[in-house]
C-alpha cells in the first residue's frame, strides 16, 4: 500500500507555507505595523547548540510538547531554543505562528521571555529566545517562600495586564497554568508560550472561539461553557493560581513564625483572589489586580498604607477558609 503514502514536501516548501503563515500572523496581530524577527537557519541552530547536543538540553523546561536548550550566538550571547517534538498539523501550525507573533510583540517587556527569532527549516519548528544563566518552569508553586509568591503573582498580573491594554486590540492568553510560568535565577518570572492567544475584536469585550483549550481548573464558567473569551477569562485563572499560592491552615502552622504584617497580608491576597474569580464583590481588570498586589506587597516591607478594605478580611481563620471556597468551586 505504499503507493498510498501522500509525497513529502520539499523542506523549501515547507519553509516558504511557514514563513507566509508566520508573515500574516505578525500582520494580523500587529494591525499591519513592520515587527521584524530574525530567521535562523538549521545549520545556525545547530551550532549554536552543538547540534543540539544532549549536554545543552534543559530538563527543568521541557515538556510533552517541546525540548528546550541552551546555546550561544555571536550576537545575543546565551540564548534559550524551544524545539517541537513531533510534526504539526495544520491547527498546530497556526498556534506555532502565533506564538511567534504575540512573542515578538510583548518582547521588550520585562515580564516575557524575549524573543530572538524562529527556524522554520527542521522538520519540527524552532524559536530562540534571549536567554540567562538559568531558567526553570515553577512546577511546585507551594515550595517557593511567601515573598517569592506574592512577586511570581505581580508578574504575571503584570504581563496580563500588558496583554490587556497595550495593544489596539486586548489580547487575551486563556490557557494559563503554573507550567507557563519560567522563573530565572534571579526569581523574575516570565511568561511563556502564546500559541492559544486570541484578540478581541474593536469594541467588543469577548469573543467566540471554536476550541476550547487549556486546563479545565483554570477556566471561567462563560469559556468553559461557551466558548466566550474576555479579559476575565485572564483574571478568573490568575485568581485560581493565586488560591494555590496561598499556605493551607496546617502549613501556617508549622511556620509558626509568620509576622502579623505577613497575616495580614495573605488575608488581602486571599480577598482578590475571591475577587478574581467572581466569589466576592466586582471581578477586577488584570490592571487593578496588578495594582492591588503590588499594594499588598508594599504593606509587608513597613508602608504606611494598608491593603485596601475591598480585599481586607475580619478573621485570621479567613485566610483558610477561603481556599475552602475556591476548592469547591473548582
Amino acid at each position: 500500500m505504499g503507493w498510498l503514502r501522500k509525497k513529502k514536501k520539499p523542506k523549501s516548501d515547507i519553509v516558504s507555507v511557514r514563513g507566509a503563515m508566520v508573515l500574516e500572523d505578525l500582520i494580523e496581530c500587529c494591525d499591519g505595523k513592520s515587527n521584524p524577527i530574525k530567521f535562523f537557519s538549521a545549520d545556525e541552530i545547530c551550532k549554536a547548540t552543538d547540534n543540539l547536543n544532549e549536554a545543552n538540553h534543559i530538563t527543568e523546561l521541557s515538556d510533552f510538547g517541546y525540548k528546550w536548550y541552551s546555546g550561544k550566538n555571536e550576537n545575543h550571547g546565551v540564548i534559550l531554543i524551544k524545539k517541537a517534538l513531533h510534526r504539526f498539523n495544520d491547527y498546530q501550525e497556526g498556534k506555532f505562528c502565533r506564538d511567534i507573533a504575540v512573542s515578538s510583540m510583548v518582547s521588550g517587556h520585562k515580564s516575557f521571555l524575549k524573543l530572538v527569532g524562529c527556524c522554520l527549516e527542521f522538520k519540527y519548528p524552532v524559536m530562540v529566545y534571549h536567554g540567562v544563566k538559568k531558567h526553570y518552569k515553577l512546577d511546585d508553586i507551594s515550595e517557593e517562600p511567601w515573598k517569592r509568591k506574592m512577586k511570581i503573582a505581580e508578574d504575571i498580573a503584570t504581563a496580563f495586564a500588558y496583554l490587556h491594554t497595550a495593544f489596539p486590540r486586548p489580547f487575551v492568553y486563556r490557557n494559563f497554568s503554573p507550567k507557563k510560568i519560567i522563573l530565572d535565577d534571579d526569581g523574575v518570572a516570565r511568561l511563556s508560550d502564546f500559541s492559544c492567544c486570541v484578540s478581541i475584536p474593536q469594541g467588543e469585550t469577548f469573543v467566540k472561539v471554536d476550541r476550547i483549550v487549556g486546563r479545565f481548573g483554570y477556566m471561567d464558567h462563560n469559556y468553559k461553557m461557551s466558548g466566550l473569551v474576555s479579559e476575565k477569562t485572564d483574571v478568573f485563572a490568575i485568581g485560581i493560581v493565586m488560591k494555590n499560592l496561598l499556605p493551607t491552615e496546617e502549613e501556617t502552622e508549622e511556620e509558626g513564625d509568620i509576622s502579623e504584617q505577613e497575616i495580614c497580608q495573605m488575608k488581602a491576597f486571599a480577598m482578590l483572589s475571591l475577587r478574581c474569580v467572581g466569589l466576592k464583590g466586582e471581578v477586577p481588570t488584570m490592571v487593578e489586580v496588578a495594582k492591588e498586589l503590588k499594594k499588598i506587597q508594599r504593606y509587608l516591607h513597613n508602608d504606611s498604607s494598608s491593603p485596601s478594605s475591598e480585599t481586607h478580611f475580619d478573621s485570621p481563620q479567613d485566610i483558610s477558609s477561603s481556599s475552602v471556597v475556591l476548592s469547591n468551586q473548582t
